[in-house]
């Protein structure tokens, strides 16, 4: 399977497991005013010279992703910072009957720094690691030299050589194998941080007349009915969006 396919398989979507049943989860906006955009329904809110619009994107892992589109219309900049960004996780009774409320009453964006930081050391592992020869593959090479020597002044079965080639052809292949997998992880790492800083909403001072979009991701809380993302820009009354989290049983 291709990487691109690969990832469209877990960020289509997101699954809430517990003891129970499972459930498939899903997310739209609770206003009726919205437009459509790119496939996406998206809200709007408009105060102050300033226009902010939130479109849900997808569940991806553990995260939530959403697209923020901040306007100046004013005549100052103004300040675009998503790690003040923030949820609310609102549990409704008629919802919820019968199941666990415990929900946490804030929950904060991932700072989109320490976000490209944790790709970069990752990325910088995984590279690493799928080039790095170790001690104990070293260790592996002399006793195989040493064993082969030691064989020749032995009198082995066919039997015996065709084990021996076997087994030492399985231990170089276990640290190749390990090399390959590295390669593999560091490639989806890289994709992964090509797509993030493409698309990734990061601290900006915005010039008048200028807009920035771009993705927010934020912890999943799996609980919630309703998810209320505030977004406050350039210390004026935040933004907030509200979005209804559905649960479908599997």
């Amino acid at each position: 399977m291709k990487l691109p396919q690969l990832l469209s398989v877990f960020m289509l979507g997101g699954f809430l497991s517990a003891c129970g049943p499972s459930y498939f989860l899903t997310m739209k906006p609770t206003a009726a005013d919205t437009i459509w955009y790119e496939g996406r329904e998206m809200m709007l809110q408009e105060q102050d010279s300033m226009l902010v619009q939130m479109s849900f994107v997808r569940y991806e892992g553990r995260e939530l992703v959403f697209e923020a589109v901040v306007e100046n219309g004013s005549s100052q900049p103004i300040l675009v910072a998503p790690e003040q960004f923030y949820y609310q996780p609102v549990v409704t009774q008629a919802a919820t009957a019968g199941t666990a409320t415990n929900v946490p009453g804030r929950v904060a964006a991932i700072d989109p720094e320490q976000r490209m930081q944790q790709l970069e050391t990752q990325l910088a592992y995984e590279s690493k690691e799928a080039t790095k020869v170790s001690f104990g593959e070293l260790l592996t090479t002399l006793s195989h030299i040493t064993e082969n020597v030691a064989s020749i002044k032995k009198e082995e079965t066919e039997k015996e050589i065709d084990e021996r080639e076997e087994r030492q052809q399985s231990e170089r292949d276990y640290y190749t194998n390990h090399r390959i997998d590295h390669s593999i992880a560091a490639d989806q790492v890289r994709y992964t941080k090509e797509e993030v800083e493409q698309r990734l909403l990061r601290k900006n001072t915005l010039p008048p007349g200028q807009y920035i979009r771009g993705y927010v991701y934020f912890p999943r809380t799996d609980a919630a009915d309703v998810i209320r993302v505030v977004v406050p820009v350039n210390e004026q009354q935040p933004a907030t969006f509200d979005f209804t989290q559905d649960r479908t049983k599997q």
